[in-house]
């Protein structure tokens, strides 16, 4: 089984069911296959072959899902990229990966100029937004529909997905047709998904949980998957579209979700329809899980894993969350258990396995492993040793296989030679009311090596002095571990997934730009 297999098995099974919505679009799972194969014989016409790079510069739509379709059928490599780029990063990625064929939407035309300076680029394709009589449109329509004549295999190359995360330059994890296969079973199992699901899409197109989670999912079941405009999350509209369209099934960051939980006529909105409500990406505070359960109820899981183990590696279940809440709260600070597909281990630097309550550092092994990062060798041995994918992520383990994250190895502050976890700092500012948002970083200090620096933002309407905060936490840490410094801002920075990018916070205190307020 495949997933080509899976998309021409749906279209076969259940060619009236919606396979994706777009606004006002609706496209059944026969007329999405036909359109995702009239792609494919499109670019296999024009001389992109199997292997061929395909680059992807789009907002979330059709046309971005039927790309990931058509690269899967003819065995190209999609190379989703986020919209939200510099043109410099975007033309790095492009020369990288060495894209053949350049896919962009109408609306971020100004990066087609990109293709003069990279030398493999021999094919750009301009999408206008959902216009029926587009040029975009007329080539579809004067390409076959007949399924793609082309052997795809397990050990084909499928996609590059470039992540920088929060640690620094992009790298581009490369996947080949095994790993999905592998992986999907996953969130199929973990967020209960069904035949019948209604799966709301809020992350970008090029993320690996939408190609991993999301559409995989879909395809595999036949379910349908919702389309949302990411560019700005809006607790509003995500209400309206998932009353609307009767959603089953959601993953939001921790952002998003106080957003939603913090929106005037949350309890005005009949979310009956609504099964799970995934979250991961960052650490989310157990006061907030409470009040999320008792908004939502049972309908909360927990994902962890990063891009280069597919997607998810642990899940802390729906039910795992009712049995915390019930009698050991404590365990809510927890993000699961090896999920299925997936060996997970905790070590200390010298490889020994840590013992309950010991800090180490989390490694995977399994099937769903990225195929190593493209054109990276370096890298790819740095990051995969002897089967083994560090992750860099530093977790303790409780007696019953729980995984605590402590922090990324490079958020751990040391001030003064103790260890000190910025997630520990952080979720004792959010246990403070007014506190929206939170981000502790370490800022150099002659005397003490590093100190501890938080910025934080208000919900509305709430005020507090940034001494107020400090003796908040002081009430509530040992003094070592409580901020030296706390900034209010407006809002944190954020990626395209709405995770606090630290790494631009830490920028400001080096560059000396960050406004103290003490």
């Amino acid at each position: 089984m495949s997933v080509p297999e899976w998309l021409r098995r749906s279209a076969r099974w259940f060619p009236d069911k919606e396979a994706v919505i777009d606004g006002d679009r609706r496209v059944s799972y026969a007329r999405f296959n036909e359109r995702v194969n009239r792609h494919a014989n499109g670019l296999s016409a024009s001389g992109i072959v199997k292997g061929d790079r395909v680059a992807v510069v789009m907002k979330n739509s059709l046309e971005a899902v039927e790309a990931l379709g058509a690269c899967a059928k003819a065995g190209f490599v999609h190379v989703p990229i986020n919209f939200r780029l510099s043109r410099r990063e975007v033309a790095d990625i492009l020369r990288h990966s060495g894209s053949r064929s350049f896919i962009v939407h109408r609306e971020f035309s100004s990066l087609l100029d990109l293709a003069n300076d990279c030398p493999e680029l021999g094919q750009v394709i301009v999408v206008d937004d959902g216009a029926n009589d587009s040029a975009y449109e007329h080539w579809l329509a004067d390409q076959s529909p007949a399924e793609p004549q082309v052997d795809v295999v397990a050990d084909d190359n499928f996609f590059i997905v470039y992540t920088s995360g929060t640690t620094g330059a992009a790298k581009g994890a490369y996947y080949q047709h095994r790993q999905p296969t592998a992986h999907t079973p996953v969130p199929v199992l973990g967020y209960d998904m069904r035949h019948d699901s209604r799966i709301l899409l809020v992350y970008p197109h090029n993320s690996i949980a939408s190609i991993n989670i999301v559409y995989f999912g879909a395809w595999m079941l036949g379910a349908t998957v919702v389309l949302t405009d990411v560019r700005q999350f809006s607790a509003e509209r995500w209400l309206q579209t998932v009353v609307r369209e009767r959603v089953t099934h959601c993953h939001l960051v921790p952002t998003m979700l106080f957003r939603v939980l913090e929106h005037p006529g949350l309890r005005s909105f009949d979310l009956s329809s609504l099964q799970t409500i995934g979250y991961g990406s960052a650490p989310m505070p157990q006061e907030r899980i409470e009040s999320l359960h008792k908004v939502f109820g049972n309908v909360l899981m927990q994902a962890y894993g990063m891009t280069e183990v597919s997607s998810i590696a642990a899940v802390f279940s729906k039910q795992a969350h009712v049995e915390a809440l019930q009698s050991n709260p404590n365990r809510l600070r927890a993000c699961g258990r090896p999920a299925f597909g997936c060996e997970l281990r905790v070590v200390t630097e010298d490889g020994r396995e840590v013992v309950p309550g010991e800090v180490g550092e989390i490694i995977f092994r399994g099937p769903i492993l990225m195929t190593g990062y493209w054109q990276d060798p370096e890298r790819t041995n740095e990051t995969i040793r002897d089967g083994w994918l560090y992750s860099g992520d530093l977790a303790t383990v409780d007696t019953e296989g729980y995984l605590y994250i402590v922090d990324r190895k490079k958020d751990l502050i040391i001030s003064g030679g103790a260890n000190i976890a910025s997630s520990e700092v952080e979720n004792v500012l959010y246990w403070h009311e007014a506190v929206r948002e939170a981000a502790v970083v370490g800022t150099p200090d002659a005397e003490w090596g590093e100190r501890v620096h938080a910025f934080v933002s208000l919900h509305d309407g709430k005020s507090v002095t940034p001494q107020e905060l400090i003796t908040f936490c002081r009430d509530r840490l040992a003094h070592f571990k409580c901020p030296s410094r706390i900034e209010i801002l407006p809002d944190l920075p954020k990626n395209g997934l709405g995770k606090i990018l630290k790494s631009d916070l830490r920028a400001t205190l080096w560059k000396g730009q960050a406004r103290a307020i003490n």
